[in-house]
């Protein structure tokens, strides 16, 4: 494990050389971080770590998430470092936040997609609730700075073919009488509620668009084609893909993710919209094709596995706005996150790794 969490630490300050400037705004400060157990607040955690350790950042942190508590005892690392706080609850309930914090990041959701069938109105209250808990109680606190808001690139609906990137005015079709569309309605609905607060109580909010991502501290049980064909990879294969193998996605490395998440709690502008993710497309084959080249043997990949007549489709931001207002770039190219992200599963595992099965994610 210690070379594991050494190869994160290596890239957490990477990502950070020559950019600590940017983020001086929040010396000092405290950070309320709701969903803080997933990719995403793992890795803010991470860079908290090198900005206090070595730029005397001296940042406070409270991780607000149904596992907290838990997720400090199995990485000690951040866990019990004195900057963190670590608060288990439901987002659903959530009525107060720490006085001093004038810094929010509002990550908590249910994200995994076998839950938007299985469990939808848990996806919509726990998205759109929790997100309502918590504008109202930052609307508590005295000195709010920024508010940010994580929604999804999934509120844009179906990206056409020909359009080989979606910029933030970018509105596709949604169809809300279909129970798969919960998740990205719900979404849809936690940027309404953000708007609600900027327009009621001046709350100063900042949404941004995830798309995809992936490194360290991404679980290969849940059901993304990436994480599916890492964890197929270490299995011996096959990699099995639906349909064709044309639909594109883009990935961006969790550093740079976490990075621009900060950059946006730092400079982002109240009331303004940003995509965060790789503008990199790459095709669902020719992903599967470099998963395998850092296995040995070369597991096979299967194409049109399952369901008759996949779509092809495709989900790439364009990230234009967010590069020339915040200064942010992407520092990791995919093959360079890949590899990785491939090396710290060797390192954390050994053995074939389980197949997913469907939670609650934090």
């Amino acid at each position: 494990m210690k070379r594991a969490i050494a190869l994160v630490h290596a890239d957490a300050e990477a990502v950070l050389t020559g950019r600590t400037d940017s983020l001086a705004v929040l010396r000092g400060q405290h950070i309320f971080l709701s969903g803080g157990t997933g990719i995403l607040g793992t890795w803010l955690l991470e860079l908290t770590k090198v900005l206090n350790e070595h730029h005397d950042f001296n940042l406070q942190i409270t991780v607000f998430s149904r596992n907290a508590r838990s997720f400090a005892v199995r990485w000690p690392h951040i866990g019990q470092q004195p900057w963190a706080q670590w608060q288990d609850g439901d987002i659903r309930y959530l009525t107060e936040l720490p006085g001093d914090v004038r810094y929010i990041i509002h990550a908590a959701a249910l994200t995994d997609r076998r839950l938007f069938a299985s469990q939808p109105s848990a996806v919509a209250e726990t998205n759109g609730l929790g997100t309502l808990r918590i504008l109202r109680a930052a609307n508590l606190l005295e000195d709010v700075q920024k508010f940010v808001l994580l929604s999804s690139g999934l509120v844009y609906g179906a990206q056409p073919w020909e359009l080989p990137q979606i910029d933030e005015h970018f509105a596709g079709p949604l169809r809300s009488n279909e129970v798969n569309t919960a998740y990205a309605e719900s979404k849809r609905f936690a940027e309404v509620l953000g708007q609600c607060a900027i327009s009621e109580t001046k709350l100063p909010v900042v949404t941004l668009r995830p798309f995809a991502f992936v490194g360290p501290y991404q679980s290969l049980q849940l059901p993304w084609a990436v994480t599916d064909f890492i964890r197929d990879s270490f299995n011996g294969g096959p990699i099995r893909i639906m349909g064709d193998g044309v639909t594109v996605r883009s990935l961006m490395y969790a550093s740079d993710y976490a990075f621009w998440v900060l950059a946006a709690l730092a400079r982002g502008r109240a009331r303004e919209t940003y995509n965060v993710g790789s503008a990199e497309p790459v095709d669902l084959l020719s992903l599967a094709r470099t998963i395998t080249r850092f296995f040995s043997p070369v597991p096979e990949i299967r194409t049109r596995v399952g369901q008759a007549g996949h779509d092809r489709n495709r989900l790439v931001p364009a990230t234009a706005k967010i590069q020339e207002e915040l200064g942010v770039s992407q520092t990791v190219s995919l093959e360079a996150a890949l590899q990785r992200t491939i090396e710290w599963h060797r390192l954390m595992q050994a053995g074939p790794v389980p197949a997913p099965t469907a939670s609650f994610p934090t």
